[in-house]
C-alpha cells in the first residue's frame, strides 16, 4: 500500500477523476456498520447518486473501492450503469480495482489493458496497472510501464517515487529470465549479393567470385524461412547504496533450412556499476562465442573490455551508451582475426507516457589481417516508440552506416564503399494478452549501397514474436 500511495500522490489523473467534494462518497461509505463491511444501500444514497454527474459518480464508485466496500460498488455499477463517451474507460477501470481489490490479479490487469489500449495517456490505469503487474512477479512489463511513467514526470519527487519503486523490485528480483521462439522469413537470409556477376581486373578464385568475375550461388541472395529462438538471464545486485553488480548472458540460434545450416550464439558481460540519483557509469568486460551446433565446434570467440553510462539530463531527456574493445578469433577463417572498437549512444526525449523519440549514433573500427577487409564505419539513425489506440503499440528506427575501407581489394582493384540503409517497423498488440506475452510483428528492409557488386544487396525481412515489453 505505501509503494501505491507513494506512486499515486504526484501522478496526473485523467480529466474523468475529478476532485469534488468527499462528502458525495462518503455518504455511502458512512452507511457502513462493522468495519469493512459492505454498506447498506439506502434509498437516500440512491437519490444522492442519481442526482450526481457522470464524474461525481465516478468519485463516488472508487472512493467505495477504496474504502473497501466493493459489492457495494459492484451493486451501484451494475444498477446505474455510467453514460457518456468515457463510461466504457471509466466501467473498466472501476472492475479493474475491485477485481485488484480481491486479489484477482490477472483479472484487473486485464481491464487496466483494456483502458490503455483505447487511451494510452492514462497514466493513473499505467500506474495501477504497473502495482499489479508487480504483485504477479510480472517484472520486465511492469518496470516497462514504470519507466514510460517516468519520462513524463516532470515533479522530481514522482520521479524519485517511481525509480525508488523500480529499484526496490530489482533488489526483490535480482535474478530475471527471459526468452523468445520466432518466425522470421526473410528474402536474404544469407545477406548474399543481389548481382551475379562482378567486375574483377584484379583475378578470380576467392572470396565468393570465380575466375570469370561470376559470384558464386552460395554468394547470391537466397530467400527462406527460418526460426529463430534465445533467451538471457541477468543478475543485479546492490553491493553498496552506490555499487551495484550485473551480471548476464544470453544463448540465440537461427535456423534456415535453405542454408542447410543453423548458427548459435552465445554471450556474457560482468560490471561494476557507480550509481547516483541521475544515473549510472560500469566498467566491466564483455565475451561472445559462436558454435556450429552440428559439429558443437567453436567458430568464433571475442572478449574485451567495456564502458557503459546512462545520464538523465532532465525528466524527459536521457542518454544511453556503450564503448567496447574486442580481440577476435575466427577458428575457420584465421584471416579475418584482429580487433574491434565499438561505440555506440542513444539520447531519448520522452513526449508523455505513451511516446518518447530517440537519436541514435554509432562509430566502429574493425581490424583484420588483411587490410582490404579492415574498415571504419559511423552509423546515424533517429527512432520513435507510441502507444495508439486498439491496443497497438508502433516502434520504428531508421539508420544510416556509412563505411570505408582501409585498402584496395585485389579482386577489384578498387578501395570498398558501403552505405547500408535499415528501416525497421515492429507492430504489438498489447491488449492480447497470451500467459503473460504479446504478440508482436517486425518488418525490417535492408539496402547496402557498394562499389563491389559482390557486396551490394538488399532484403526484406519479417519477424513474429512474443514479447513481455506491453
Amino acid at each position: 500500500m505505501g509503494a501505491r500511495a507513494g506512486l499515486q500522490n504526484g501522478f496526473k489523473g485523467r480529466k474523468w477523476i475529478c476532485a469534488l467534494s468527499a462528502l458525495l462518497g462518503l455518504h455511502l461509505i458512512a452507511s457502513a456498520t462493522p468495519a469493512n463491511a459492505s454498506p447498506q444501500i439506502q434509498p437516500n444514497d440512491i437519490a444522492v447518486f442519481q442526482a450526481a454527474n457522470e464524474d461525481q459518480r465516478t468519485h463516488i464508485l472508487i472512493k467505495l473501492v477504496q474504502a473497501g466496500f466493493l459489492d457495494a460498488a459492484e451493486e451501484m455499477l451494475h444498477r446505474f450503469p455510467l453514460q457518456g463517451p468515457k463510461a466504457q474507460n471509466r466501467t473498466l477501470f472501476i472492475e479493474g480495482a475491485i477485481y485488484e481489490k480481491r486479489g484477482q490479479l490477472p483479472a484487473a490487469a486485464a481491464k487496466f489493458r483494456a483502458v490503455l489500449a483505447s487511451d494510452p495517456q492514462a497514466t493513473l490505469v499505467r500506474a495501477e496497472l504497473a502495482m499489479v503487474l508487480a504483485r504477479m512477479n510480472e517484472t520486465g512489463s511492469a518496470k516497462h510501464h514504470l519507466q514510460l511513467l517516468e519520462g513524463e514526470m516532470d515533479d522530481p519527487n514522482q520521479r524519485a517515487g517511481i525509480r525508488s519503486f523500480i529499484d526496490r523490485i530489482d533488489a526483490s528480483h535480482p535474478l530475471t529470465f527471459s526468452g523468445f521462439v520466432s518466425l522470421s522469413p526473410s528474402t536474404n537470409i544469407n545477406q548474399g549479393s543481389s548481382h551475379d556477376t562482378v567486375y574483377s581486373p584484379g583475378f578470380g578464385g576467392t572470396n565468393g567470385v570465380d575466375s570469370t568475375g561470376s559470384i558464386s550461388k552460395a554468394s547470391q541472395k537466397q530467400s527462406g524461412i527460418g526460426i529463430s529462438a534465445g533467451g538471457n538471464v541477468g543478475y543485479a545486485k546492490m553491493l553498496s547504496p552506490h555499487f551495484q553488480a550485473v551480471l548476464a548472458a544470453s544463448a540465440s540460434t537461427t535456423y534456415y533450412p535453405q542454408l542447410r545450416t543453423a548458427t548459435l550464439g552465445l554471450s556474457q558481460s560482468a560490471e561494476i556499476r557507480r550509481v547516483g540519483p541521475n544515473g549510472f557509469v560500469g566498467f566491466g568486460a564483455i565475451a561472445s562465442e559462436g558454435i556450429d551446433p552440428e559439429g558443437v565446434n567453436l567458430t568464433y570467440n571475442s572478449y574485451g573490455p567495456r564502458v557503459s553510462f546512462l545520464r538523465r539530463f532532465s525528466p524527459r531527456d536521457q542518454l544511453s551508451g556503450s564503448a567496447t574493445y574486442e580481440w577476435r578469433t575466427y577458428q575457420n577463417n584465421p584471416t579475418s582475426n584482429g580487433t574491434a572498437l565499438t561505440v555506440s549512444a542513444v539520447l531519448t526525449h520522452a513526449l508523455d507516457a505513451s511516446a518518447n523519440v530517440a537519436m541514435i549514433g554509432g562509430y566502429e573500427n574493425v581490424s583484420q589481417q588483411l587490410d582490404f577487409n579492415s574498415y571504419q564505419d559511423l552509423t546515424v539513425g533517429a527512432g520513435f516508440y507510441k502507444e495508439m489506440q486498439h491496443g497497438i503499440t508502433l516502434q520504428g528506427q531508421g539508420t544510416a552506416r556509412f563505411a570505408i575501407f582501409d585498402a584496395e581489394n585485389p579482386f577489384t582493384l578498387s578501395t570498398r564503399q558501403d552505405t547500408l540503409l535499415t528501416g525497421a517497423l515492429t507492430l504489438t498488440k498489447r491488449d492480447w494478452n497470451w500467459f503473460g506475452f504479446a504478440p508482436a510483428l517486425n518488418y525490417t528492409y535492408q539496402r547496402n549501397f557498394s562499389n563491389i557488386s559482390l557486396y551490394d544487396f538488399d532484403s526484406h525481412a519479417l519477424d513474429f514474436r512474443l514479447t513481455k515489453d506491453f
